[in-house]
């Protein structure tokens, strides 16, 4: 007799920096969606597969939702959060300990009314020496998504990342899988190149300058020998950014691709060539 397989959307949302490109990245074991410590690191949707026997499930990586903060309010992002939160089989609403805002309490509102199958995760513990400390801040959530699950986790860690797992394979609905085993994201290589390079000057750069540049790959092909030819801008503002951008003698540049190459070849399992520029648009 052939086995029900299991198929359906999982939603990640939360504020920005509480570890949501994270847990997608640990749950498909493959760093597809890019982390820093810098807010807004994520400006676009990710979408990891996670397949396991007879589960498998798109896991989206939403933009950190910053709701009343003028200065990183992107209305398009909010606005197809949203209509994600009506669309997915699962929400995972990501915290972080004792942070509990208007901002939290505005998207659990959304979420109660548009989706009730939703789960809290409350994530970095690992940082929390005394865990009793939790208690009432647990209970505060329980009384606020009336008894829906919360899980303790720490997705840098790898802390108790089989409970969610476990929960979501018992929710989702019965179809077929979408995509092949050993899938692993939707997104194009082009968009994985653009998003490592992005990371990497993301963490190079001081924060005035995380949000004063974009990528774009403007060419990516493979060689005779399978070798990945990569060709990359990076448009800046003015000269003075390009001048911070590119450092001392083109040193802060050469250091960007150099990790990013080791990043891709990582990621692509191939060699990789990379060139850069930097362009004032």
């Amino acid at each position: 007799m052939k086995k029900n397989t299991f198929f359906g959307k999982v939603l990640i949302v939360g504020r920005t920096n509480v570890g949501k490109s994270t847990l997608l990245n640990q749950f498909i074991a493959s760093n597809v969606s890019i982390t820093s410590r810098k807010p807004n690191t994520t400006q676009s949707y990710v979408t990891g597969i996670y397949t396991s026997n007879v589960t498998q499930f798109e896991l989206i990586d939403s933009p950190g939702v910053e709701i009343s903060h003028k200065k990183y309010l992107n209305k398009k992002n909010l606005r197809n959060t949203y209509n994600l939160i009506q669309e997915t089989n699962i929400i995972i609403f990501m915290i972080t300990s004792f942070v509990w805002t208007s901002q939290e309490q505005q998207l659990l509102d959304y979420i109660k009314k548009n989706n009730d199958t939703y789960i809290v995760v409350i994530n970095k513990i690992d940082k929390i020496k005394n865990k009793k400390s939790l208690l009432p801040f647990i209970f505060k959530i329980s009384q606020l998504t009336e008894n829906h699950e919360i899980f303790l986790i720490s997705a840098k860690k790898k802390m108790y990342l089989e409970q969610i797992l476990t929960y979501i394979s018992k929710k989702l609905p019965i179809s077929q899988h979408k995509y092949l085993n050993d899938v692993k994201t939707t997104c194009t290589k082009k968009f994985l190149t653009t998003e490592i390079i992005r990371e990497t000057l993301i963490n190079l750069l001081n924060q005035e300058l995380v949000y004063a540049f974009t990528v774009s790959v403007s060419c990516l092909y493979q060689d005779k020998k399978k070798r990945y030819i990569i060709e990359c801008l990076i448009f800046i503002k003015n000269i003075r950014h390009k001048k911070i951008i590119i450092g001392y003698k083109g040193e802060k540049i050469r250091q960007c691709c150099r990790i990013s190459q080791y990043k891709l070849k990582k990621l692509f399992k191939e060699y990789i060539f990379l060139k850069i520029q930097v362009k004032i648009k």
